[in-house]
């Protein structure tokens, strides 16, 4: 008897992990985030020397940016449309001029580059390939990360 009490308890438990697992899905479906992968949307970048890889982006043309995101971490470059993305071969990044925003998984969390640079080095029909590099510093705070070695590939519809 106890085991018929116990297999209906854990019912409506295992109903509310499926739901919560539904609800997750449904809302990483309608977030626009797309998985990167080697021949797809990809960005990558050493953080400090760290090694950092996107695993899902955010198709340019819905973020108005080209975003990379790992988990609680993000670097988002600017984008405008795709004709005029693509006709800026190199676009200085920083205070002046094209914005960056980069969210760390640290106690700054927030910076914005104050540096750099973004070089479109291949574009086709359906692509666009690029690099990055930028110094950013912390929202309201001076500490300072360098962003090296960056490269993105966003694709187009």
């Amino acid at each position: 008897m106890s085991l018929g009490i116990l297999s209906c308890q854990s019912q409506p438990q295992k109903d509310a992990q499926n739901m919560a697992t539904d609800i997750q899905k449904m809302v990483k479906g309608n977030s626009g985030l797309i998985p990167t992968t080697t021949n797809g949307f990809m960005m990558t970048a050493k953080i400090d020397g760290r090694e950092w890889k996107a695993i899902e982006m955010y198709p340019p043309d819905k973020a108005g940016q080209v975003a990379g995101v790992n988990n609680r971490e993000s670097i988002a470059l600017p984008y405008y449309d795709r004709r005029n993305f693509l006709a800026r071969v190199k676009t200085k990044l920083g205070v002046d001029y094209g914005g960056v925003d980069m969210r760390l998984d640290d106690d700054i969390a927030l910076y914005s580059a104050i540096n750099g640079e973004m070089e479109i080095t291949k574009s086709e029909d359906n692509m666009a390939e690029g690099k990055f590099h930028f110094i950013a510093k912390g929202f309201q705070s001076d500490k300072t990360v360098e962003v090296t070695d960056g490269f993105f590939r966003i694709l187009f519809k």
